[in-house]
């Protein structure tokens, strides 16, 4: 389901909305975007990223979060993981800042994940670093910020550095189980 809207709605607004619903949507300022499940592949990643970041953070400081939304500044997003700094409350329905974000690439996703998205985590001043993942080979591009844009790297061996948060993961982990 992609609903346009044929009037302004509000962040707020679409949040009492979406607290009502069975599943999950996301809101891009002017459609609601119904979210549906991914692949095993898909699951499978974004597992072997969580278990990898709860091993290697510092819970002290970073807390590893799989698909809880984030408001970006007017839209509403679902990211598959992500990291934040500020102490998260147990009842917390949405984030307002992270440190770094992962979006786990599927061929329904990849163009809103590479182009909107992108853009739209840029101008949330807390994200550090965005990672995307594919799932069908081996690559992974981390876009670090910058004061000029977000820096890319890209990678398929070796592990993915996020000095933001002080770990190292490798590649081969992150795709642990995983056949591509």
């Amino acid at each position: 389901m992609n609903l346009v809207l044929h009037e302004k709605w509000t962040v707020e607004r679409f949040l009492d909305w979406e607290d009502q619903q069975e599943g999950k949507h996301e809101f891009d300022g002017t459609r609601i975007i119904e979210m549906t499940g991914g692949s095993r592949a898909h699951q499978r990643i974004v597992g072997n990223l969580l278990r990898l970041l709860d091993d290697r953070l510092d819970p002290d400081r970073f807390d590893a979060i799989q698909e809880m939304r984030i408001d970006v500044g007017g839209r509403v997003r679902y990211p598959d993981v992500l990291v934040v700094t500020s102490p998260v409350t147990e009842d917390t329905r949405t984030l307002r800042d992270a440190v770094v974000i992962f979006e786990v690439l599927s061929e329904d996703t990849a163009d809103r994940d590479l182009g909107p998205k992108l853009a739209e985590y840029l101008r949330l001043p807390s994200i550090r670093r965005y990672v995307v993942v594919a799932q069908h080979r081996i690559f992974v591009a981390s876009r670090e910020r910058t004061p000029s844009g977000w820096k890319l790297t890209e990678l398929a061996t070796g592990a993915l550095d996020i000095p933001e948060l002080g770990v190292l993961l490798p590649i081969e982990a992150i795709y642990r189980r995983v056949r591509v």
